[in-house]
């Protein structure tokens, strides 16, 4: 504590000069610095947590209890470039309602504020998720830029297409600091188990011990293909306008009377055959097709599922595609895909040419809600392969379910309590 970790982690330990150069990809500054040719500090924040014993202190016992995780912990916060160099950690803070993301970071700068503006410096940018909405005004107060995932507003159903690509670009490189939060738990066995109040009081000094170590001696964390041509592509898809949402407006395709039938294997065999690097690079990377598997194992899979449905009145190139949201089943969306006819498709066309999801984040070009790359995983990869591995159903298959909800799937489409989400 003495030598190795202040020259290893904390804003004194490098210069913001030094940390541009070293620390700021090529790719992080050309997503999100207005001006590329002048690279600017970049930074992600995001809190993580570790699980304490419970306190025979009545106030310590409060405070640190987690309504969101329902159980006692204490949360430190990282403050890492975009390489996965940790710049510092703060905390840690207990968890309880008053100690949230927002409350943490605007402590931290009414304790420390002129070393953190200083280091931020003019222009620089942070990175954050949602939690940290309410200390936005002050980042303003203090000049600092950010960027956050976008929140619906009251009254709206949907994020129009050029918010959601914001959004999506945010998203693209957040999992640094997640991936830095997990290094932490998987090098540091200590910090995955419970942790005794006696070495609690300490969880500081080791938080910053463990961040030096990661500095000095880890690898950074680089992104595959993340390169400047990359970047360049991902700006110029989030410029994109979803010209099929304006069709589907336009031509009032989600009022028009359908003929639905479950979507099987058998349906749609003009669909083009997709290769699963297209589709990551369609998706712009795997989560959307990580949800694939068990959003189709779900509505599809399963005998007796009547919530994927295919509109068997189509267009030539289009289809519609209704379905549940896995969150709520009284919530009811509607997908178009526009494609090229696999017959007469060509070598340099590209097979998918549009696509928009009545939900929240479906009228997005840059990337697509999970909705439409679980169709596009099925239809296009999944029913042409002998291999493919859905969820396990072991436990629904052993353990007994008081409600005997053997079909709870199986849900009554003229139910009027259905709420249907249209195109806006």
């Amino acid at each position: 504590m003495i030598r190795f970790v202040p020259e290893n982690i904390g804003v004194a330990s490098i210069t913001c000069e030094a940390y541009i150069n070293n620390h700021v990809t090529e790719f992080a500054n050309t997503l999100y610095n207005p001006d590329p040719a002048n690279p600017i500090l970049i930074a992600y924040i995001d809190g993580t947590y570790s699980y304490i014993e419970k306190s025979s202190n009545f106030r310590v016992f409060r405070q640190s209890y987690s309504q969101h995780k329902g159980r006692h912990l204490i949360k430190p916060a990282l403050i890492v470039a975009p390489d996965g160099y940790i710049l510092d950690i703060h905390g840690p803070y207990f968890s309880d309602a008053r100690n949230n993301d927002a409350a943490t970071l605007r402590n931290e700068f009414r304790r420390d504020v002129g070393a953190l503006r200083y280091f931020l410096g003019e222009g620089g940018i942070v990175i954050v998720d949602r939690g940290y909405r309410d200390v936005l005004p002050l980042l303003d107060e203090f000049g600092i830029d950010y960027r956050m995932p976008a929140l619906l507003q009251r009254g709206e159903r949907q994020f129009e297409t050029e918010v959601a690509n914001d959004s999506r670009l945010v998203t693209k490189t957040r999992w640094i600091i997640e991936a830095r939060n997990g290094h932490i738990k998987s090098i540091f066995k200590f910090f995955r188990n419970l942790i005794s109040v006696v070495h609690a009081v300490n969880l500081r000094e080791f938080y910053l011990i463990t961040g030096a170590i990661i500095n000095k001696y880890r690898d950074v964390i680089l992104m595959e293909g993340a390169t400047l041509e990359l970047a360049q592509a991902i700006l110029e898809r989030a410029r994109t306008l979803n010209a099929l949402k304006q069709r589907v407006i336009e031509q009032g395709l989600a009022r028009r009377n359908g003929m639905w039938q479950r979507l099987n294997e058998d349906k749609v065999r003009d669909f083009p055959i997709l290769e699963l690097n297209y589709l990551k690079e369609l998706t712009v990377g795997i989560y959307q097709l990580s949800l694939a598997p068990a959003y189709i194992q779900d509505k599809v899979a399963r005998d007796g599922i009547k919530v994927f449905e295919l509109d068997e009145h189509r267009e030539e190139g289009l289809i519609r595609v209704r379905l549940f949201s896995r969150f709520r089943n009284a919530v009811r969306y509607q997908l178009w895909i526009t494609y090229k006819n696999n017959k007469t498709l060509e070598e340099a066309d590209e097979p998918i040419t549009g696509y928009y999801c009545t939900c929240v984040s479906g009228s997005r070009t840059l990337g697509s809600c999970a909705h439409v790359a679980s169709v596009l995983w099925f239809l296009g990869f999944a029913r042409h392969q002998s291999n493919i591995k859905y969820p396990s159903n072991a436990l629904l298959e052993n353990i007994r379910d008081a409600a005997n909800r053997h079909d709870q799937g199986d849900i009554d489409m003229r139910d009027e309590n259905i709420e249907i989400v249209e195109p806006v």
